[in-house]
């Protein structure tokens, strides 16, 4: 049977972060949990596309536990509340909170009874909830926190909706910003901020003109989307894939078996958020951002060599921010190894007075493309 850490967390809690393969709350997580209990307001810097609000409920959760009357409102739009709504039922499998979400164009009858009756948290838009307010379909004395998802995103009608919204609010209601973009008028008066902890391991990046694969060896690819892990599980006819639309506990259970095992494992980017993988070779196909690469190889240890295909990125643009090799090569290059030669270079010229002439050759080929 699986031993969960305690810091302090209420079990149930605990007990479902364990689920999702999480021995513990995270950094930003136990950070996030010692200012709600002191109820102070803070700005949690993190995508929230990828986080999934894995940073912030199950801290809020915890808090709740203490707390005999307390509510939660998380204000978004329509997409971000869908996707949230569908992750926190892992969150509150074992603390079972009453929720919904609402936002126009749902159920608003049955919605106001289910409200009218007690929730604990509600997922909403800023018209939506105002709507509720005017109509006194929810009573708002016992909100303790209101958290803005991506705030900067809200328009102009919605900032003036959320400036009348708080007016309703108690006066020790705090506030969390959670995104990367924040609206100004939101963030005034905010002075702490939580950022994620990202640090890029330190191995050799190679830009690939062409998709390279040895299947025959462990090594995990990135995709963009879960249409991308369909296609390249049956091009390569592994059964080792990760997607968004998988449950928490199956992604764990796969990700554990690669580790121990070996293999090839395919995995989209939305689920590979919150992996703990490990090995030495890693391809990204698609990415075009370096934020996402970065974020990719933080969740692979004992990287050593790590391919990009298909980018707008360039060497030069990777250089630059990495400080850490970055070699361009070809579809020969990697047939020969000869990219494994590039990179034993890059780190130490003096090999070039060991080569023979035919690899010195090809380095020259290769400095002149």
């Amino acid at each position: 049977m699986k031993k969960y850490i305690k810091y302090a967390w209420p079990d149930e809690v605990i007990h479902a972060l364990g689920d999702m393969g999480m021995i513990a709350p995270g950094i930003v997580q136990k950070q996030s949990y010692r200012l709600i209990e002191k109820s102070q307001s803070f700005i949690l810097n993190i995508d929230s596309t990828k986080d999934r609000l894995l940073s912030i409920v199950p801290p809020l959760l915890a808090s709740m536990i203490h707390e005999e009357k307390t509510q939660i409102i998380l204000l978004g739009h329509k997409e971000e509340l869908l996707s949230s709504s569908f992750d926190m039922r892992e969150y509150n499998k074992y603390t079972q909170y009453r929720f919904i979400t609402s936002y126009p164009g749902t159920n608003t009858f049955e919605e106001c009874q289910i409200i009218h009756n007690g929730i604990d948290i509600l997922f909403t838009t800023p018209t939506k909830l105002l709507e509720y307010i005017r109509r006194k379909v929810i009573d708002t004395n016992f909100v303790s926190y209101l958290i803005y998802q991506e705030s900067n995103q809200f328009s102009n009608e919605e900032i003036r909706e959320i400036k009348e919204i708080k007016e309703h609010m108690p006066l020790d209601c705090a506030s969390i910003l959670y995104g990367l973009n924040h609206h100004k008028d939101l963030k005034d008066n905010i002075n702490t901020t939580l950022h994620e902890c990202q640090f890029t391991p330190h191995c050799t990046h190679f830009i690939a003109e062409d998709a390279y694969f040895n299947s025959e060896n462990k090594q995990v690819i990135f995709v963009q989307s879960y249409e991308d892990v369909l296609y390249y599980q049956k091009k390569f006819n592994t059964e080792l894939v990760i997607h968004q639309f998988m449950n928490r506990a199956s992604q764990y259970r796969i990700m554990h078996e690669f580790n121990k095992k070996g293999g090839l494992l395919i995995v989209s980017d939305i689920a590979s958020r919150y992996l703990s993988l490990c090995c030495e070779t890693v391809i990204h196909i698609g990415v075009n951002d370096l934020y996402q690469y970065m974020s990719h190889l933080t969740h692979v240890k004992g990287v050593m060599h790590s391919y990009i295909y298909d980018t707008y990125m360039t060497e030069k643009q990777l250089k630059t921010v990495l400080k850490q090799p970055v070699i361009t090569i070809s579809k020969e290059d990697y047939k020969k190894n000869q990219h494994l030669l590039y990179e034993t270079i890059n780190k130490n010229p003096d090999v070039l007075y060991t080569l023979e002439p035919d690899k010195l050759i090809a380095i020259i080929h290769h400095l002149a493309r």
